[in-house]
């Protein structure tokens, strides 16, 4: 049986390397139109189909794939099922009976079918004889609405294991894949996720997959998707809460990059369709193989918008819960009119707008971009180009894209931004979108960055609101606060990925209201400026003033500097 185990993989990942091969050949406007990504990794597909039994019981039980790709999922399963019983009758009967699988394009569907079949042919070389339970349907829609497919509907809460890789379509934002305005409603409508409240959501297909998919479970039934890791951020909100409040999560794998041509990482999720009931889930970190139990009502909580909260440390549990106990106000407390955000948004149209010399004819100012504008912690700012603040040009640019954009059917299209001149002219704190740590800079001088930097300004260049700026760009550049983003992924980093810090995120960070702290941080953010050889001193200076703030011991001091040290690695 090992020597035909071995045999097995060998023709499966043969599989897997030809399907890789075709996806090169794949047009990326395709990838992006659609969202497919084929599932070439023969890790994540056995962790995908890991909660499906390794016996006998695995011919009794039903299987539907919402988005086959090339049959990846369903090849392995019929191997597994092969391994348990090779038996040419069985297998037959278990791909006529107990398989289903879907997708929105024809040639998928074939080439699933196809690959089924010659597997059949590589295992027992004879043809398969039997049919398939196969949909050429978009699995998002429901019966009724542009495809009345009763065929699939009829299968709704009599499937046994849901599984696979659904589609990353983007509906809102500069990704938008929706075909009209009346898709986004419809799933607005139809989906119990989102909320009668909602009138502008933000939704990927993922979303819909999932809860799409929960419902063709039969009670006790799971489903497991290899998913993006976006599935943590804010715009699956009511995804996480759905799920959260009414069923019981089983396991969640993260750290897994697996897809080339991917800009972000993948996490797996199995969900049982059971309500939660004190349950825990099995947390994985794919990359650092360890695991944890977490109990789902811990992530339960509306304040924190059900976000999947992850720790592998209790010493870092303890530091964080410490910073919480202060009940200190967050930055969006204090300040909640947009005074953090990008500056400009000139989409691919840059070079309308920047010019190596200032503008004769409109008013221009320094224009940072990214590490090159701001290289460190407190680095005086560079600027290779200017912006000119041309408002009849944005006009003119706007109009035309925002009557190409009617034509389309497609509203909420963001468009040419050029910022708030009231902003650029007053003094601001400018902060890296992009770094696996905080790192900000204190600028008086009048200036704009692209939207590789954030601002923070209070539109005014009172002597109360520039000191309260170095305040807050001494805290940003703190230890402390970098170990916190970190931790509460206001920094969102996977390996191998780019690093993103996202506003509504950043606004989350505590602004201790203690006036003799803000006074004596204040004071050495000034020096830092004006004083460039002991910049160490006084920024280690800020350092203790907030360990004894937080009451840390040097035990805790030790884990927050080690805990960045191994997330910058």
């Amino acid at each position: 049986m090992e020597a035909l185990s071995c045999t097995i993989d060998n023709k499966f990942n043969k599989f897997l390397t030809r399907q890789a091969e075709l996806e090169d050949g794949f047009c990326n406007l395709n990838k992006k139109n659609n969202g497919v990504y084929l599932t070439s990794n023969s890790s994540i597909i056995d962790s995908v189909l890991l909660e499906i039994p390794n016996d006998e019981s695995i011919f009794s039980l039903s299987y539907l794939e919402p988005s086959c790709g090339h049959g990846a999922f369903l090849i392995k399963l019929i191997l597994k099922a092969y391994l348990i019983f090779p038996k040419k009758s069985h297998i037959e009967r278990f791909i006529q009976d107990r398989l289903h699988f879907v997708d929105i394009d024809p040639e998928m569907v074939r080439i699933t079918k196809v690959n089924i079949s010659e597997l059949f042919y590589f295992l027992f070389n004879v043809k398969y004889a039997g049919t398939f339970h196969s949909y050429v349907t978009d699995f998002t829609l429901f019966s009724g609405f542009l495809n009345d497919d009763t065929a699939l509907s009829s299968l709704q809460n009599k499937i046994d294991f849901v599984i696979g890789n659904p589609p990353y379509v983007t509906l809102y934002g500069r990704r938008d894949k929706k075909k009209n305005e009346e898709q986004r409603i419809y799933y607005l409508n139809n989906y119990s996720q989102f909320p009668a409240t909602l009138k502008n959501g933000k939704i990927n297909y993922v979303m819909l997959f999932i809860e799409r998919g929960l419902q063709f479970l039969k009670k006790g039934g799971s489903l497991s998707f290899v998913i993006d890791v976006s599935f943590f951020e804010t715009a699956y909100f009511h995804c996480r809460k759905h799920l959260i409040e009414n069923y019981t999560i089983e396991s969640l794998i993260y750290n897994i990059q697996s897809f080339e041509n991917v800009a972000s990482g993948q996490i797996i999720i199995a969900v049982k369709n059971k309500k939660p009931n004190d349950n825990s889930v099995l947390v994985i970190d794919d990359e650092k193989d360890s695991k944890i139990y977490i109990k789902q009502e811990k992530w339960n909580q509306p304040d924190d918008e059900y976000k999947f909260r992850i720790s592998h440390c209790n010493k870092s549990d303890q530091i964080i819960e410490k910073i919480f106990r202060k009940s200190d106000p967050t930055l969006k407390e204090l300040f909640p009119k947009k005074n953090l955000r990008t500056c400009v948004m000139l989409l691919n149209m840059e070079d309308k707008f920047t010019s190596s010399k200032p503008s004769q004819k409109v008013v221009s100012y320094p224009y940072y971009r990214g590490s090159i504008g701001l290289k460190y912690k407190y680095s005086n700012l560079n600027n290779l180009k200017y912006f000119n603040y041309d408002k009849n040009l944005q006009n003119k640019i706007n109009d035309k894209l925002k009557k190409e954009l009617i034509l389309k059917g497609i509203k909420n299209k963001k468009r040419i931004g050029l910022g708030e001149t009231v902003i650029y002219d007053n003094p601001k704190v400018y902060i890296r979108q992009s770094a696996k740590e905080l790192i900000a800079s204190f600028d008086e001088k009048p200036s704009s960055a692209n939207n590789s930097l954030y601002v923070f300004s209070l539109r005014n260049n009172s002597i109360e609101s520039v000191n309260f700026l170095k305040y807050f760009c001494g805290l940003l550049n703190s230890k402390i606060y970098t170990f916190f983003a970190q931790n509460r992924r206001i920094i969102r980093y996977n390996k191998g990925k780019q690093p993103q810090i996202k506003t509504s995120d950043l606004y989350q960070v505590f602004i201790p209201q203690d006036k003799e702290i803000e006074v004596k941080i204040t004071e050495l953010v000034d020096k830092i400026y004006k004083d460039s050889n002991n910049i160490e001193k006084y920024k280690n200076d800020i350092d203790l003033i907030l360990y004894s703030y937080y009451i840390l011991t040097l035990d805790e001091i030790n884990t927050i500097e080690k805990s960045i040290e191994d997330f910058l690695q």
